[in-house]
């Protein structure tokens, strides 16, 4: 681990104990409403992820994303990015259409970070199968990551999203999120924001 993983890691009391917790205690945090009561949500870490989960994540991703990276400043690098999503510090909600888990419909991946003198729940991904969309999935699993991130004393949930994702920006938007005041502004020539919104 480098030292500014590490630190991101470990940087306050609240971050260590989080990073800590195990896939079962967080998921205490999750509330399943009646209306979520068709799908099955599962909390994995990364180093516990099967191949074949590993597999519906990655398609899932690509298939939502790959175009987007590939006309972004930061281009379409699946080695990079499956570092990234598969790191040993990440944490998975998934989400299957009902006890059988053959068939993934969702996943957000997200990391207990300390930043900037701040502890923060860092959503990395929020994706939803293309069939699954503008059902309210995306917000019941932005609702789990609000109550992780206040039951383990996480101050605000960040995330980076591409200038050019009008309709993820709409959903933040809706959801409560402000551009974070790190993120370059609008007139800026990066083609991403930050986004934050407090943990409540």
């Amino acid at each position: 681990m480098s030292n500014e993983t590490n630190e991101l890691a470990t940087g306050s009391k609240e971050v260590r104990s989080a990073n800590e917790a195990s896939a079962s205690q967080i998921s205490k945090s999750l509330h399943v409403t009646a209306g979520d009561s068709t799908h099955t949500f599962e909390i994995l870490p990364a180093d516990d992820l099967d191949g074949t989960a590993k597999k519906l994540i990655w398609n899932m991703f690509e298939t939502n994303m790959r175009a987007m990276y590939t006309a972004s400043s930061f281009g379409w690098d699946p080695p990079h990015k499956k570092g990234e999503l598969f790191d040993p510090l990440s944490r998975f909600i998934l989400v299957y259409p009902s006890a059988d888990k053959s068939t993934l419909v969702g996943f957000t991946t997200f990391r207990f970070e300390f930043e900037e003198g701040q502890n923060i729940l860092y959503c990395y991904d929020l994706q939803v199968s293309q069939s699954s969309q503008r059902h309210g999935l995306g917000r019941t699993l932005m609702n789990h990551l609000a109550k992780i991130g206040a039951d383990f004393g996480m101050e605000k949930i960040m995330l980076t999203v591409f200038k050019a994702n009008k309709r993820a920006l709409k959903f933040y938007d809706n959801f409560g999120f402000e551009m974070d005041p790190g993120s370059p502004d609008d007139a800026d020539e990066e083609d991403y924001k930050l986004l934050c919104k407090a943990c409540r």
